[in-house]
C-alpha cells in the first residue's frame, strides 16, 4: 500500500474516533441533569516524564505534582506566597535551646486503604529517608540528631545536632511527604525501595492520604489518579486526575485547543502565544521559584579524594580556573536569551536565589558587583591569563600551549528552550575563541553524563525550594556526585571549605536577619565562582480551556503556579464548569476509553511515520 493509501486509513481511523468521541461528548451534556453520578476526569498535559513516583527516588519538579496529591508534608505552603503554614503537624513546640522539636500530628487523617494515619508513620518515614540516603528528602534531614521518635499515637520528637529555625514549622522546610509504614516497610533492603512503586510502575491500589492516589502509570503515555475513598479533608470535585505526557508541544497544544485535555504547561513561548485568543482558551504566564543555568565542570577529575569523593570523569582542565568560567560568562547575553528564545518571558539571571523566595533571603548584584555581557572585557581576561591562539585557527590554547579550549556542550532533546539557546552561546563563546560541540540528548542521559563527570558545558534548570537553605545546600562539596555512577546535587563539582561553613552557618543561625546575611555572603560567593552561569529565572507558561474547568489556585499570587506544585489545596477547588451551569467532560466516555482511542490513533500514526519513529530513537539515544 502507498503512503496515500496509508493517509486514508488514518484519516478513516481518526474520523471514526471523533465520532466516537463526539457522541461521548453529547452524552455528557445531555446526562447533565440525571440523578445518576458521572465521573468527573481533569486532564492535564506536559512533555515532562516524571523520574520516578516513588518519593525515595525522584527529582524532577514534574514528579512533585503527584507526591502533593498523594501524601502529607508536616509543614505546609501558604498559597499566596509560599511562606509557612501547619500541614500534617498541627502544632510545633521548641525547646528553649532551639534543639527539641516536638510535633503533634493531625488526627483523624487515614490511608486510602483505611488505616489511620500515626506518628508511627511519620518516624518510620523521616528514619528511613535518612537512613537510606533518599536523593531529596535526606537532605532536610541532615541536622537530626539520631532517630525521631514516636512517644504515643500523634506525637513525634526529635533533637537536633545544634540550634536551628529550620524545624520550627516558621519556614517552609522539612519538605518530606510522609508515607505508610505498613506498606512501605515490607521492604527492608534500600535497593528494594527500588522495585516499589512507581519506580518501576504503579500498581493499583498504591496508598496514599492525600485526596488522590495513584493508581496507574504507562511510561511516556500518562499517570492515572484516583480519588482516595477515606479523605476527610475539602471533598474534591473531581473524581480522577489523568497527567498525559506528549512528545511535543505541537500535539499539546492541539489537544487543549480540541478539549482532549483541559489544562497544559508549556516550554515554547512561540508555542504559548499560538494559543493566545483562541476560543475558551486562556493563558498566563506564571511566576514560580525556578532558574536555567549554563552549568560547568569546575574539576570532577582533578579535585582532591576524600569525604566519599573520588576524583572521576575527564572534564576540561581550563574550567578549573575561575578566570576561563568568568569569560564564558562575560560572553553570554542572558537579557538577549530572554528577549530572543523566552520572547519577553522570564528574566535575566544572576543569584541562584531567585526572585520567588522567601522575603529577604534573595541576595543581587549591584554596581560593581554585576559581571557583565562583555565580549571585549572576556577576551582581555584570556589574554591576560595566558590563553592563546597560537595556531590561529580561532580556538585558544591551554597557557603552556596545549590542549585547545574545545568543551563538550549538552543540551536537551525534551527541553526545546536548551536547544534554542545553544546557538547564541555557541556563537559567543566563538567570539572569545572557544569552540563548543553542542550535543542534544536525553534529560536521563544528561544526568549520567554529569554524574559520570564525563561533560564540559551543560544546559538545566532548578526549581529551588522558597527557603533558601536546600538551594545552598547544592553546592557543598559533600553533594558532588561521588563516584562517577551515584547522583549527587552538585552537577558543577564546585567545592569551596569556607562556602560549607557559611553553610552550617546559616543552618544554625536563630536570628532571621543575621541568617539573611550569611545567605546573601553564600550567593554572591558562588555567583563570582561562576561554575553556573544563571541565564535566566524563566517563566511557567500555562494555558487551559476556560469552558471546561475553574477553580485553579495561583502559587504564588498573583501569577504563579495554577496546578498543585506546592500546596495540595487547588485539588479540591477544581471543579467543572457545569456544576456553574455550563458544560464539561463527566460520564459519556471514561477516562480509559480517552486514552485507549489515543493509543489507538497512535498506533496508526507511528505506522505512517515509522521513519521518523527510528529517527527520533536514535537522537534519543545519541
Amino acid at each position: 500500500m502507498g503512503s496515500k493509501g496509508r493517509l486514508i486509513v488514518l484519516l478513516a481511523v481518526v474520523a471514526v474516533a471523533a465520532g466516537v468521541i463526539s457522541s461521548g461528548a453529547a452524552f455528557a451534556q445531555t446526562e447533565t441533569s440525571s440523578a445518576a453520578k458521572h465521573k468527573v476526569t481533569f486532564v492535564w498535559g506536559d512533555t515532562s516524564e516524571p523520574s520516578s513516583l516513588n518519593p525515595f527516588r525522584g527529582y524532577l519538579a514534574t514528579d512533585f505534582y503527584f507526591w502533593t496529591s498523594s501524601y502529607h508534608l508536616l509543614t505546609d505552603f501558604t498559597i499566596n506566597d509560599l511562606n509557612a503554614r501547619p500541614g500534617l503537624a498541627e502544632k510545633i513546640d521548641v525547646s528553649s535551646d532551639g534543639m527539641t522539636f516536638t510535633y503533634h500530628i493531625r488526627q483523624g487523617i487515614k490511608w486510602s486503604d483505611g488505616q489511620p494515619l500515626t506518628a508511627n508513620d511519620v518516624a518510620w518515614t523521616l528514619n528511613t529517608y535518612k537512613s537510606n540516603h533518599a536523593y531529596l528528602p535526606q537532605g532536610y534531614l541532615t541536622l537530626i540528631d539520631g532517630e525521631v521518635k514516636a512517644t504515643d499515637d500523634y506525637t513525634v520528637v526529635f533533637h537536633s545536632t545544634m540550634p536551628t529555625s529550620l524545624y520550627t514549622g516558621k519556614v517552609p522546610y522539612l519538605y518530606d511527604y510522609i508515607l505508610p509504614e505498613h506498606i512501605w516497610s515490607k521492604f527492608d533492603q534500600p535497593k528494594q525501595y527500588d522495585n516499589y512503586s512507581a519506580y518501576q510502575g504503579v500498581p493499583a491500589g498504591e496508598v496514599g492520604s492525600g485526596p488522590f492516589v495513584i493508581a496507574e502509570y504507562k511510561t511516556g503515555e500518562y499517570v492515572r489518579m484516583v480519588r482516595n475513598p477515606y479523605w476527610s479533608g475539602p471533598q474534591p470535585h473531581v473524581d480522577e486526575l489523568i497527567y498525559s505526557i506528549y512528545k511535543n508541544e505541537d500535539a499539546e497544544a492541539e489537544a487543549l485547543k480540541a478539549g482532549q485535555i483541559d489544562f497544559g504547561y508549556f516550554d515554547s513561548a512561540n508555542i504559548y502565544n499560538s494559543l493566545k485568543g483562541v476560543a475558551n482558551i486562556t493563558t498566563m504566564n506564571g511566576t514560580i521559584p525556578s532558574f536555567d543555568e549554563i552549568g560547568m565542570n569546575t574539576g570532577s577529575a582533578y579535585e582532591k579524594a576524600g569525604n566519599g569523593f573520588t576524583p572521576h570523569g575527564d572534564g576540561h582542565p581550563a574550567l578549573q580556573d575561575p578566570i576561563v568560567r568568568r569569560a564564558i560568562r562575560m560572553a553570554i547575553d542572558s537579557q538577549t536569551l530572554v528577549d530572543k528564545v523566552l520572547l519577553g518571558y522570564g528574566l535575566p539571571g544572576t543569584s541562584i536565589i531567585p526572585p520567588v523566595s522567601v522575603k529577604g533571603a534573595r541576595w543581587e548584584p549591584t554596581g560593581d558587583e554585576v559581571i557583565p555581557f562583555d565580549i571585549a572585557g572576556a577576551n582581555k581576561l584570556l589574554d591576560d591569563a595566558g590563553y592563546k591562539d597560537t595556531d590561529g585557527d580561532g580556538v585558544r590554547e591551554m597557557p603552556d600551549g596545549g590542549q585547545p579550549l574545545e568543551f563538550r556542550y549538552y543540551v536537551q532533546t525534551s527541553d526545546q528552550n536548551t536547544i534554542k539557546v545553544a546557538p547564541f552561546v555557541k556563537s559567543w563563546l566563538a567570539d572569545i575563541g572557544i569552540k563548543a560541540d553542542v550535543t542534544a540528548m536525553s534529560s536521563g542521559r544528561l544526568g549520567d553524563e554529569i554524574n559520570a563527570g564525563t561533560y564540559d558545558l551543560f544546559h538545566w534548570g532548578w526549581i529551588p525550594d522558597p527557603d533558601p537553605d536546600s538551594a545552598l545546600s547544592w553546592f557543598q562539596c559533600e553533594q558532588r556526585p561521588p563516584d562517577g555512577s551515584s547522583y549527587g546535587n552538585n552537577d558543577s563539582y564546585y567545592c569551596n571549605p569556607e562556602y560549607d561553613k557559611l553553610y552550617v552557618a546559616q543552618r544554625t543561625e536563630l536570628d532571621v536577619q543575621a541568617r539573611w546575611d550569611i545567605v546573601h555572603q553564600m550567593q554572591k560567593m558562588y555567583y563570582d565562582s561562576c561554575a553556573y552561569a544563571v541565564i535566566w529565572y524563566g517563566p511557567i507558561l500555562q494555558a487551559y480551556r476556560n469552558d471546561l474547568f475553574t477553580g485553579y489556585m495561583s502559587q504564588p499570587a498573583p501569577n504563579g503556579d495554577l496546578l498543585a506544585g506546592y500546596s495540595m489545596d487547588v485539588w479540591w477547588n477544581l471543579r467543572p464548569v457545569g456544576e456553574a451551569g455550563g458544560t464539561t467532560r463527566t460520564g459519556g466516555v471514561s477516562a480509559g476509553v480517552w486514552i485507549g482511542l489515543v493509543i489507538g490513533i497512535a498506533v496508526v500514526i507511528a505506522a505512517v511515520m515509522l521513519g521518523r519513529r527510528s529517527r527520533r530513537e536514535s537522537e534519543e539515544q545519541a
